[in-house]
């Protein structure tokens, strides 16, 4: 300021260098300039004012700004941990679920080829289920017809020698042969026929004593000696009732029995030979 008064005076004394100034007016300069001085001077203090109240407000909104970084800087913080333990945890459900779906595809698998397999079992116990009452069947079946055979040989064993023994005179005699009517009870697999064959052949019958007398007193009309005949049965595949025998009763057996006709067998053989 100094300067400028001091510039202003030399161009005021410079301008007015063929003037003569007064003391008054350089007075009156003076006391303008000390004005302005001073005016210059509360400026200047007021910008210093100014200066160092925007500075302290500049360092409080310095450290207000910090402030709020450090909360924006801490929610935030806590935002990215919270998106990255999200995203950690996201990735491991989506892990744990696709574990969980191998596992179920792994168990629907299981199921299906567990259920294929009853099924196959089921099926199977069925099969054999049904394969162990056909044999069941068949073997009642076999037992029936292995009973009914044994009875059959024990009653043929037992009976045939008694029919032969209690043959009566008074029979019926065509041509030199003897026709009787034996018993079947049932029907007779070939060894049974084998052995009444055998029973049959190893019995021959005894000719009655009318019989040995009209052969002392002269032959009758000789008639050609009959082979024997081989057996014919004549019955149907269904199993009779039991019936009693005529030696059970007691009565004397007749060439007309009590026996159906659908298991009558006549048998021809030789009473005697010539």
């Amino acid at each position: 300021m100094k300067e400028m008064l001091m510039k202003d005076l030399e161009e005021s004394q410079g301008g007015k260098s063929s003037e003569v100034l007064s003391a008054t007016e350089l007075r009156v300069q003076l006391a303008q300039k000390e004005q302005e001085l001073a005016r210059a001077k509360e400026a200047l203090q007021a910008m210093k004012a100014d200066h160092k109240r925007l500075k302290g407000e500049k360092t409080d909104l310095v450290s207000q700004m910090q402030q709020l970084y450090a909360t924006l800087e801490s929610p935030e913080e806590q935002l990215r941990d919270f998106i990255r333990n999200y995203e950690q945890h996201r990735k491991e459900s989506e892990d744990a679920v696709k574990a969980l779906a191998k596992e179920k595809d792994l168990l629907e698998r299981e199921k299906w080829e567990l259920r294929r397999q009853a099924k196959e079992a089921t099926d199977h116990a069925t099969a054999l289920r049904s394969q162990l009452d056909l044999k069941d069947n068949r073997m009642k079946e076999l037992e029936a017809e292995l009973a009914m055979a044994k009875q059959s040989l024990a009653t043929l064993t037992k009976d045939v020698p008694k029919r032969h023994s209690l043959a009566m005179p008074g029979e019926t005699v065509l041509n030199g042969n003897q026709e009787w009517v034996v018993q079947v009870d049932l029907p007779l697999t070939a060894a049974i026929r084998q052995s009444q064959q055998t029973l049959y052949h190893s019995h021959p019958p005894t000719p009655p004593p009318h019989d040995r007398l009209r052969s002392r007193s002269g032959p009758p009309h000789p008639s050609p000696p009959s082979s024997p005949t081989p057996l014919r049965l004549k019955a149907t595949g269904r199993p009779r009732q039991a019936t009693s025998t005529p030696l059970d009763t007691g009565r004397t057996p007749s060439a007309t029995a009590t026996v159906p006709a659908r298991f009558r067998r006549t048998c021809t053989t030789p009473l005697y030979s010539h």
